[in-house]
């Protein structure tokens, strides 16, 4: 009833004016006093409900300006004084470069614009059951959402001309590489005779959780048949992939003339590494960047907290 208050005259205007000046506060008078909020949650008795509305009608009345209020100007002044004092650390976190989000008055100003696209997105995760009080559990979570390419994990690569797979000319390989062909999954006399050798990082390979049988198959899901993959065992010196190419069609263009506008093997393997390094997927979700596992503060609930960039 207090809201009825605000305009004076009953004509179709002063009934609109009435509607646009009061549209949200009935709608937020609506939501947060609902008969379910006040008798389930809030728990409110007659003589507290009918003293929260006084006190509603009390501020609406005192929150009234008269017509013609210059409420530019004092709008304006409202949001430029505590945008001055958001300069102090709200830029930077010390010793996480990559940690920094849009804070203070350029996220002031995104919100204020509706901005479609934020400079660094981010997303607050809360996790629940067992992985709230387990950090092996939180840290499986994370990286089943931070985005891993091959990239993210590989030391170094290198081509190779190998023509023989069973006799390798690294000398670092053959050990295990003679272990691997006493029974080979595949056939190796359509394969080629050059080589694209990957070395994986272990520190990068413990921290993101994966096997070297994991990656392999991520390879063999891309690519299908057209490659062959062999690698050396997780516990090794070195962790080690060995790709080569298979030439499906070797056989049937046996008695035919050779094909002039055919790739080299090696100009091949030189795309494959690049397309493979940048755009094979081993895990998490691709617009997730990067996820941080932070612990909160004692005040707080007693849940890990994930903070996800570009997410």
């Amino acid at each position: 009833s207090s809201l009825k208050k605000t305009t004076i005259g009953d004509d179709r205007l002063s009934h609109e004016a009435q509607h646009n000046a009061t549209m949200l506060m009935n709608i937020l008078l609506r939501s947060s006093l609902s008969s379910r909020q006040v008798l389930e949650i809030h728990r409110l008795t007659d003589e507290a409900f009918n003293w929260l509305c006084g006190e509603i009608e009390t501020r609406f009345q005192q929150a009234q300006v008269q017509a013609g209020e210059m409420i530019g100007a004092l709008a304006a002044q409202s949001l430029g004084e505590p945008a001055t004092q958001m300069t102090l650390n709200t830029f930077h976190y010390a010793g996480v470069s990559a940690k920094n989000v849009t804070l203070g008055v350029p996220r002031l100003k995104e919100i204020i614009n509706v901005s479609k696209k934020p400079k660094t997105p981010s997303l607050t995760v809360y996790l629940t059951g067992q992985a709230t009080n387990d950090a092996e559990q939180c840290k499986q979570v994370l990286c089943r959402l931070e985005h891993c390419t091959l990239r993210k994990v590989t030391a170094n690569t290198a081509i190779y001309y190998d023509p023989d797979p069973q006799e390798t000319v690294i000398s670092e390989d053959q050990e295990w590489v003679n272990t691997y062909y006493e029974m080979p999954d595949q056939d190796i006399t359509n394969i080629s005779q050059w080589l694209l050798r990957i070395e994986l990082d272990r520190k990068r390979m413990t921290d993101k959780t994966l096997s070297m049988e994991q990656i392999s198959e991520k390879i063999c899901q891309g690519f299908g048949d057209c490659l062959n993959v062999i690698f050396n065992d997780d516990n090794a010196e070195k962790l080690v992939l060995r790709i080569r190419t298979v030439d499906q069609t070797k056989s049937s263009m046996a008695d035919e003339s050779e094909d002039t506008t055919r790739m080299d093997d090696d100009t091949f393997l030189r795309c494959l590494e690049s397309s493979m390094l940048s755009d094979l997927t081993l895990q998490g979700i691709e617009a997730i960047s990067k996820v941080y596992m932070v612990n909160p503060k004692a005040d707080e609930s007693k849940k890990r907290i994930q903070i996800s960039e570009n997410g």
